[in-house]
C-alpha cells in the first residue's frame, strides 16, 4: 500500500513540472547590456523601446522591462531598496533581489527583480507579486553569475553604502529637493561622471 502511494505521489509530482514547464524555444530574444535575453510572446511584439542598456515593452515601464543597470547601478539599487519591500531569493540558480510593491496611480502589484548575469547587473519589472514561470524562464535565458553569493550581496551593500553617503552629501546643499518626489542618479560615461536627478 504505501509503495501504490509512493508511486502516485511521485506521479502527480512529474505531471506538476510538465505542466509548468514552458517551451521558449520560438520565444523571440533581445540583447539588452552583454547578455540575449529570451522575451516572452505577450512582452515580444513592437517593444516601446529597446536598445543597449533597456528592453521595455509598453509605454508603462512597469508592465515588462529588462534594465542593464550597471551604468546607474548605485542609484537605481539605492533607491529601490529605500522604497520597497526586498526579498533575497533564488531564480534559475541566480542570486536575486525580488522587490515588490504597489503603484499608487493605478494601484497595481509590481515586482522588480535584481540578479546578475556575468559580471553584470540587470533588473526585471513587471506586473504582478509573483515570479511567474516565464519570467524565470527569461532569466534563465542568460548566462549565469560570475559572482558567488556572498559576492552578489556584497557588492549590492556597498552600492547602498555609497547611495547613502552621497545622499547625506547632497542633501547638505540649499537647493537640496526636500519632497519624495526624485531620486539621485549617478552615471559613468567615456566623458566622465555625472550627477543629477531623476524627478
Amino acid at each position: 500500500m504505501m509503495k501504490r502511494i509512493l508511486i502516485a505521489v511521485l506521479a502527480l509530482f512529474i505531471m506538476m513540472n510538465a505542466v509548468s514547464a514552458i517551451d521558449s524555444s520560438n520565444w523571440t530574444t533581445a540583447d539588452v547590456g552583454y547578455e540575449t535575453f529570451k522575451i516572452p510572446p505577450q512582452y515580444s511584439k513592437n517593444p516601446y523601446q529597446s536598445d543597449f542598456n533597456l528592453y521595455w515593452f509598453d509605454e508603462d515601464i512597469d508592465v515588462f522591462t529588462i534594465r542593464y543597470v550597471n551604468p546607474n547601478i548605485m542609484s537605481l539599487y539605492g533607491y529601490y531598496i529605500s522604497k520597497y519591500h526586498e526579498e533575497k531569493v533564488t531564480v534559475e540558480g541566480h542570486d536575486a533581489l525580488h522587490f515588490t510593491y504597489v503603484d499608487g496611480a493605478d494601484d497595481t502589484n509590481n515586482s522588480i527583480l535584481w540578479f546578475s548575469s556575468g559580471e553584470e547587473f540587470y533588473y526585471i519589472n513587471w506586473i504582478g507579486h509573483n515570479i511567474t514561470p516565464e519570467i524565470r524562464e527569461v532569466v534563465k535565458s542568460c548566462s549565469q553569475s560570475d559572482f558567488s553569493h556572498k559576492e552578489f550581496y556584497d557588492i549590492l551593500d556597498e552600492e547602498y553604502k555609497n547611495y547613502k553617503l552621497l545622499e547625506a552629501i547632497e542633501s547638505q546643499r540649499n537647493d537640496y529637493p526636500r519632497d519624495d518626489s526624485s531620486h539621485t542618479f549617478v552615471s559613468v560615461g567615456t566623458n566622465g561622471v555625472g550627477v543629477g536627478k531623476i524627478f
